[in-house]
């Protein structure tokens, strides 16, 4: 299914680049936290090797938001996105995008909880992994209740299914 976001709507010219900035910024800060952390487990290692790797799996869901989600903005901005700007295409990103930071920030959360276990090394810097991964994930559940909204209002409108493919 492709859908177009509707470019009238002012509410989603202004909100979809402020949305997407927000998780932009929160996928940048975990992205670069958990580089750091891991490269500091490469370098002198980790004892708890779950912790290690919820951080690693970590990195990838926080560039991979940063990068799309940059993208995103940009085809949003340019409009020159067309089918890859979607509503469909918006809805895939961010349903693959929620399960990625769930898996991760979940993970990570389970072996860290309010305080790490000991000889965990960073243990302040994997706090804010986990405090920055909830808030992401609270902000790409935002996002998806939106394009829900948005691809109901949009099949609800009587575009017809010509329109909205």
């Amino acid at each position: 299914m492709i859908m177009h976001i509707g470019r009238n709507s002012t509410v989603v010219r202004r909100g979809h680049p402020i949305a997407f900035g927000v998780f932009t910024l929160i996928a940048f800060i975990v992205a670069v936290v958990s580089s750091a952390v891991v490269a500091d487990f490469n370098k002198n290692g980790n004892p708890i090797d779950s912790i290690r790797d919820s951080t690693r799996f970590l990195v990838f869901a926080g560039w991979w938001g940063f990068i799309f989600s940059l993208v995103y903005i940009v085809l949003f901005l340019t409009g020159i996105g067309g089918p890859i700007s979607s509503i469909a295409s918006h809805a895939v990103f961010v349903f693959l995008t929620f399960i990625f930071w769930l898996a991760g920030t979940a993970a990570l959360s389970d072996k860290v909880g309010t305080g790490c276990p000991e000889g965990t090394r960073n243990c302040s810097a994997l706090l804010a992994i986990v405090a920055f991964g909830w808030i992401g994930f609270l902000e790409l559940l935002f996002l998806l209740a939106v394009i829900g909204f948005l691809a109901f209002k949009a099949f609800r409108g009587g575009g017809g299914i010509h329109e909205n493919f």
